[in-house]
């Protein structure tokens, strides 16, 4: 019995070994790791507001398509992902496809996507629908019609995106396209 022991905790050993050195990036514990959901923050109300990661996302107000007002707010509770962007920017396209896929997976947990279309630099508002129509988008589109938003975000680049957790801290910060499977680590990391 002891010898089978010993041979057991030397194979595993050897694997983790192997997955560590070998497999690197792709093994099991990095992935593993990866999926960490970030903790939970005590009195996260007393955070600073800020553009940081730890502080309390700054609030916005903005209409959506169907006139009606949209508050960062009105979300606490719920985990969202705050995405900038524009019709005109090819980053954008190639996002927006894995960003209605994860919103329809994770709708049901409550995950929320607030797609801020950054208006001002749109040469038509007719490119908005288009844009919305082509790639059949249902989450929440606010129009940031005068750039209040983008300022108070500091938005330097389309498209920029924001986690925020369900006390409304910011968890992380993406400059440029989200590709899938970061989109997601980042959604399932949210508390």
């Amino acid at each position: 019995m002891k010898k089978f022991l010993i041979g057991a905790a030397l194979i595993v050993l050897i694997l983790f070994i192997v997955d560590k050195s070998i497999l690197k990036d792709n093994g099991i514990v990095k992935k593993a790791e990866q999926f960490q959901k970030y903790e939970k923050i005590e009195n996260a109300e007393q955070l600073p507001v800020g553009l940081n990661k730890g502080d309390k996302a700054p609030e916005i107000e903005l209409v959506d398509l169907e006139g009606h007002t949209v508050k960062l707010s009105d979300y606490k509770g719920k985990p969202i992902l705050l995405n900038f962007w524009a019709s005109w920017c090819g980053p954008c396209r190639i996002e927006m496809p894995y960003m209605e896929k994860q919103y329809k997976k994770y709708k049901k947990d409550g995950f929320e996507i607030l797609a801020v279309n950054v208006t001002q630099t749109e040469k038509k508002r007719s490119d908005v629908d288009k844009f919305i129509k082509d790639f059949q988008l249902t989450f929440t589109i606010p129009l940031d019609e005068k750039g209040t938003a983008s300022a108070d975000y500091e938005i330097i680049g389309y498209p920029t995106s924001y986690f925020i957790d369900s006390d409304g801290v910011i968890r992380s910060k993406v400059i440029g396209p989200l590709d899938e499977e970061f989109l997601e680590k980042e959604i399932r990391r949210l508390p």
